[in-house]
C-alpha cells in the first residue's frame, strides 16, 4: 500500500516497523526544551510519575549552540505502549517542552 504525501508523492508505508518487546530495558526518552527556569524540575516530575525507577544520574544535557535550548536523555524501563503515550502526553503538556522522541 502507497500512501501519498503533501507534495503528491509516493511512499510506502512501513508496514514492517519494529516492534518493542516489554519490558524494554534502558529504553530512551529524548525531549527538547525551553532552557529556561524551572523546565528540568517539571520534567523530571513528569517522567517520575510514569518512571518511577528512573536513575536520575544516567540523564544525559546537551545545549543548543545558542543556548536557547536544552535536550534531554532519560534511560528508563518501558512497561508499555500504554506508559509511553502516557508519559509523551504529560511531557508535552509542559509548556516548555517542544518535543519528545
Amino acid at each position: 500500500m502507497a500512501l501519498i504525501t503533501k507534495d503528491g508523492d509516493q511512499a510506502e508505508k512501513a508496514v514492517d516497523a519494529p516492534k518493542i518487546e516489554f519490558p524494554c530495558d534502558n529504553y530512551v526518552i529524548k525531549i527538547v526544551a525551553l532552557d529556561e527556569a524551572g523546565s528540568y524540575e517539571n520534567i523530571l516530575e513528569g517522567m517520575k510519575k510514569h518512571a518511577p525507577e528512573m536513575d536520575t544520574s544516567q540523564v544525559s544535557t546537551n545545549r543548543s549552540s545558542k543556548g536557547r535550548f536544552i535536550s534531554y536523555s532519560f534511560r528508563i524501563v518501558a512497561t508499555s505502549e500504554q506508559q509511553l503515550a502516557d508519559l509523551h502526553k504529560d511531557l508535552m503538556s509542559i509548556s516548555a517542552v517542544k518535543m519528545v522522541m
